[in-house]
């Protein structure tokens, strides 16, 4: 593919320096223009050689045919193809430097033309269409840009979202594992403690664990076709599923009441909610809390509180599932704290 670019690069150079020499070898001077001669040619090539380099050093090609045309039409010779490289560099210009830069070359070069010609006497009509269509290189350039500049942003704007998505997919795995696996934890090693004296007891908390592993791995599953064949991934929970996210953990052995008063709170916040409170409660459960209570209230504000008992106090440092819950309600607008008071843990979160 690099060859068949370069080939045709080289093929476009040589149809236009063959345009620049056939058409300036076959030009009629007017009376008062000098004919051409070994040093227009020369000129002629000078600005032929430049024109390679024209996509690589857009200014100095545009300098360089601003000097051969300055020398040019300076000299005397009659208007011809010699101005279509002016026009080559102005569009490259255009498209690959400052737009400035490309406006301030079109109005130089626009400059030496009809100047040159004036100073010559052999000013005319095709001084005037050399400035038109210095203008239309510079202009078509710049749309061209702009063009590429949104199919650029649009495209980074996509990826964003496919980022932005993953992140989301990671940090719902992450909570919704962590909730499971501190259940399966809490229940299996009741399950072990009871076994003997209470075999009732642990066969329900062993089937406790294989309804939340079950539904652990469906939502693992999910995830999996989602990244890999792009198939519907069930909607995100939110406050609609907090009845059941709470019967879930009553199941699993913890005594959790909720108060839910907050109607109309849609995705995305209410997604937010439901994994701040997902988090929290699997955090009462590593540390062997037996109740809790949610408090998910919209007023002039809406407010989320978690509280649960705490036997033994840790640091006020905040942990990963922490930091995971502040970054969920930041993300979207709000504030979140988690701290110890009177023998219990709190986290409070606030939506304006």
């Amino acid at each position: 593919m690099k060859w068949l670019i370069w080939g045709g690069a080289v093929a476009g150079w040589l149809a236009v320096s063959a345009v620049l020499v056939v058409g300036t070898a076959n030009l009629e001077p007017d009376r008062g223009e000098r004919p051409i001669d070994a040093l227009g040619f020369a000129v002629v090539a000078l600005a032929c050689l430049a024109l390679a380099a024209v996509w690589r050093r857009p200014a100095t090609v545009a300098g360089t045919e601003a000097f051969a045309l300055l020398l040019y039409l300076g000299i005397g010779y009659p208007d011809g193809p010699v101005l279509l490289a002016g026009l080559i560099p102005l569009f490259a210009l255009g498209t690959l430097r400052p737009r400035r830069l490309a406006y301030a070359f079109a109005g130089g070069m626009a400059t030496i033309v009809v100047g040159a010609n004036l100073s010559t006497g052999g000013a005319g009509v095709i001084d005037l269409v050399f400035v038109g269509w210095a203008g239309v290189a510079v202009f078509a350039a710049d749309a061209l840009r702009g063009h590429r500049e949104r199919a650029a942003a649009a495209e980074q704007a996509e990826r964003d979202r496919v980022l932005g998505e993953r992140l989301r997919i990671a940090q719902d795995l992450h909570d919704s594992v962590g909730h499971a696996m501190a259940v399966i934890n809490v229940q299996s090693g009741m399950a072990r403690h009871v076994i003997d004296e209470h075999p009732e007891v642990a066969k329900e908390a062993l089937e406790i664990v294989r309804t939340v592993s079950g539904t652990i791995l469906d939502e693992l599953n999910a995830m999996v076709r989602l990244l890999r064949d792009s198939a519907p991934l069930r909607p995100a929970p939110g406050l609609a599923d907090l009845p059941a996210l709470i019967a879930s953990a009553n199941r699993s052995g913890l005594d959790v009441t909720l108060e839910l008063d907050a109607p109309g709170i849609e995705q995305p916040l209410g997604g937010a909610v439901y994994r701040i409170v997902q988090e929290s409660l699997t955090n009462a459960a590593k540390h062997g809390t037996s109740s809790a209570k949610v408090m998910v209230v919209a007023q002039d504000s809406l407010r989320l509180d978690v509280v649960n008992e705490v036997h033994t106090p840790g640091p006020n440092v905040p942990g990963a599932g922490i930091m995971g819950m502040s970054e969920r309600a930041k993300a979207t607008g709000g504030t979140l704290t988690a701290r110890h008071e009177d023998g219990r843990f709190r986290v409070s979160a606030r939506w304006p």
